[in-house]
């Protein structure tokens, strides 16, 4: 049986009451909803930013392959392979969407090289009904993906004086401009469609909702003229 002291020593413990329960539940809710709203919005901004980075490094690998091959365009060494720039479908403004172009492989053996736009998922049942990926084949042994996401291409043309031409003797330097977008829509504050205006005055729209970026390099044919 409880003593009296027992007794008193029950009495002055004191517990929560209803009121301050629930007042301590509120402020526990409001404290996690601002935790839970801060990381959300966090990890959304990291989304953006990866998103930002992956359409950068596309664009650079796109471009510094691109680059390095146009440096090569009509590489012969011995002068008996006949070595050229070979791009049909120049236009009138001396651009083009496929590069097309044959050198020596280094041993003396003459290989084709073109670039081209294609899906490349038509064939593994994964179609995303974009031709947005950079292929790049080699004596037509089949188009090797470079980089996705590769929305728009152009090849500008341009003679020794830097003016655009759509005669391939005359060709000395290709203008390469390409848009690239990420690979899904932003999903915090999408943008709206972005327009850029090409060398060659050609207008490209991104897509609205995706983040874009637009990049052009005159790169010289080294081998050319020669």
């Amino acid at each position: 049986m409880m003593n009296r002291t027992d007794m008193d020593r029950l009495r002055q413990q004191k517990g929560f009451t209803l009121v301050e329960l629930m007042i301590a539940m509120l402020v526990g809710g409001v404290v996690m909803a601002a935790v839970m709203t801060s990381f959300l919005s966090q990890h959304e901004t990291y989304l953006a930013q990866d998103e930002v980075v992956e359409m950068q490094q596309n664009a650079r690998v796109a471009m510094d392959m691109l680059t390095r091959d146009i440096r090569t365009i009509g590489y012969d060494p011995g002068g008996d392979l006949g070595a050229e720039l070979t791009t049909l479908g120049i236009q009138g403004d001396g651009t083009a969407s496929i590069l097309t172009f044959t050198r020596d492989d280094g041993t003396g053996v003459l290989e084709t090289i073109e670039y081209s736009l294609f899906d490349a998922y038509v064939t593994t049942g994964r179609n995303d009904g974009k031709v947005d990926d950079l292929a790049r084949e080699e004596d037509g042994g089949g188009r090797q993906v470079v980089a996705e996401n590769i929305s728009q291409l152009e090849f500008r043309y341009l003679d020794e004086d830097g003016d655009p031409t759509n005669t391939l003797s005359g060709v000395r330097a290709i203008q390469v401009s390409m848009m690239v977008q990420a690979t899904n829509p932003a999903t915090k504050s999408p943008p709206p469609p972005r327009t850029y205006t090409t060398p060659s005055g050609a207008t490209w729209t991104s897509d609205n909702g995706y983040r874009s970026l637009f990049l052009t390099s005159t790169v010289h044919c080294r081998n050319l003229g020669l």
